[in-house]
């Protein structure tokens, strides 16, 4: 079961003081798509004390604190393989103007091989 879809609350409605909340949710199964509700915090209204407060503002925060580290060494990652990527990418260019060089040079070369039989055969001027 994820994440739930949808949460609200209900205030519960008795005549003792500080009787609460009721939090529900709808949730859908992963596997068939069947959308169900069900409650998923009842806490009394008076009992969530600053202490209380205090250690959950301590859990985000390390939860916090984790997922920048986390975001932070992505990054770096990320950085890293950006530079890895471009030094790739200039190889590569270097390799295609080095070919194509060489192919300009055998061309020319060809076209002057060309122009030498006709020249042997008697053909006439080359055709450019």
């Amino acid at each position: 079961m994820g994440a739930p879809t949808r949460t609200w609350s209900v205030s519960k409605k008795t005549k003792k003081p500080g009787a609460g909340e009721v939090v529900f949710a709808t949730f859908e199964c992963p596997e068939c798509g069947h959308k169900f509700r069900t409650s998923i915090k009842d806490e009394p209204k008076g009992e969530l004390s600053i202490k209380g407060m205090a250690e959950k503002i301590k859990g985000i925060e390390g939860e916090l604190t984790n997922t920048l580290k986390n975001l932070r060494e992505k990054l770096k990652t990320l950085g890293t393989e950006r530079s890895n990527l471009i030094l790739e990418i200039d190889e590569l260019k270097k390799m295609a103007e080095a070919k194509a060089d060489a192919l300009e040079s055998e061309i020319g070369m060809l076209r002057e091989e060309v122009k030498s039989l006709k020249q042997l055969l008697g053909v006439g001027e080359i055709d450019t």
